[in-house]
C-alpha cells in the first residue's frame, strides 16, 4: 500500500511539473502546444475539475441578454455567486486551474501576453530579481475559508504584495465581460470576486480592471480597521504595505471597496 501511495504521489508531482513546463513553453510562443492539448493535460492533472473546451465566441443563446452592459453585481447575480462566496470550504485553486485562467486570458483578451515567470501561480510570483516568492502562502482555514498567510515575520511598512507585471489588466469592461463569460461558473464567480480597479496615473487618470492570476487573489478583506494589516498608500500605488508588524502565519488582510 505504501508503494502504491508513493507511486500516485510521484505521478501527481510529475504531472504538476510537466504542466508548468508546458505553460512556460506556450508563454514563450511555441504555438504547437494547442489550447485543446493544454486543457486535456489539465484534466489529466486535476480530474476532479470540469474544464470546458470553449469556443472562441459563445453562441448568443448561451449569453444573457445585453451581457455587454452587465455590471459586476449583475454578473454576480447571473451566476448566483453568493452561495459560492459564502462557502468556506471551497478549495484553493490548483495549478491546472490557474493555468486555465491564464490560457483564457491569452485567448480572449491579449494573445501577446507571456506568462513566463519561473514562480508557479500556486506560490505567487517573482517577488524580486532573485525570483524569491512573496512573503505569503495560501491556506484553507476551516472557519475563514481561503486566505493568504505570512510565510515569515513582516515588518511595518515592508512591501507585502506589489504590482510589477504579475497582474493582468483589461482594456475595457467589454473585454472583462467576455473573459468572464468564457469561464465555467465557479471560475467566473471567483474572477468577479477577485477583480478590482485602480488608476494608472494621477487622481484624474483612467481606471482599469485588474486581476491577479495567482494566489495573491486570495487576499481577504478585514472586518474592521483593527484587522487590516496591509494597505496601499494612494489610488495609484503599485504596492501593498504592512501597516504594522505582522507575525509569521498571521493572515494578511486589507480593505477592499467595490465601486
Amino acid at each position: 500500500m505504501a508503494t502504491s501511495i508513493r507511486r500516485r504521489t510521484g505521478r501527481k508531482a510529475a504531472l504538476n511539473l510537466a504542466m508548468y513546463v508546458l505553460c512556460l513553453l506556450s508563454a514563450y510562443g511555441l504555438g504547437f502546444y494547442s489550447r485543446n492539448f493544454l486543457l486535456e493535460f489539465a484534466k489529466a492533472l486535476d480530474p476532479t475539475v470540469e474544464f470546458k473546451l470553449l469556443q472562441t465566441k459563445k453562441s448568443s443563446s448561451s449569453m444573457p441578454e445585453r451581457w455587454e452592459r452587465y455590471s459586476f453585481d449583475q454578473i454576480y447575480d447571473h451566476y448566483e455567486c453568493k452561495a459560492q462566496a459564502e462557502d468556506k470550504s471551497k478549495p484553493i485553486p490548483s495549478l491546472a486551474q490557474w493555468l486555465f485562467l491564464r490560457n483564457q486570458y491569452k485567448e480572449f483578451v491579449d494573445d501577446t501576453i507571456s506568462f513566463d515567470d519561473p514562480i508557479p501561480p500556486t506560490m505567487g510570483y517573482s517577488y524580486d530579481e532573485s525570483h524569491n516568492t512573496p512573503p505569503f502562502y495560501a491556506k484553507l482555514d476551516p472557519e475563514r475559508g481561503r486566505g493568504l498567510y505570512a510565510s515569515r515575520n513582516i515588518k511595518r511598512l515592508e512591501v507585502v504584495h506589489h504590482w510589477s507585471g504579475h497582474d493582468v489588466t483589461f482594456p475595457d469592461a467589454y473585454a472583462f465581460r467576455q473573459f468572464v463569460y468564457s469561464l465555467p461558473k465557479r471560475m467566473a464567480c471567483d474572477v468577479v470576486d477577485w477583480a478590482w480597479s485602480r488608476k494608472i496615473s494621477g487622481d484624474n487618470g483612467p481606471e482599469v480592471i485588474c486581476l491577479s492570476i495567482n494566489i495573491a487573489s486570495l487576499m481577504n478583506s478585514g472586518d474592521g480597521p483593527g484587522e487590516v494589516n496591509v494597505s496601499i498608500n494612494s489610488s495609484t500605488s503599485d504596492s501593498f504595505f504592512a501597516t504594522r508588524n505582522i507575525g509569521k502565519d498571521e493572515e494578511i488582510l486589507t480593505h477592499f471597496v467595490r465601486t
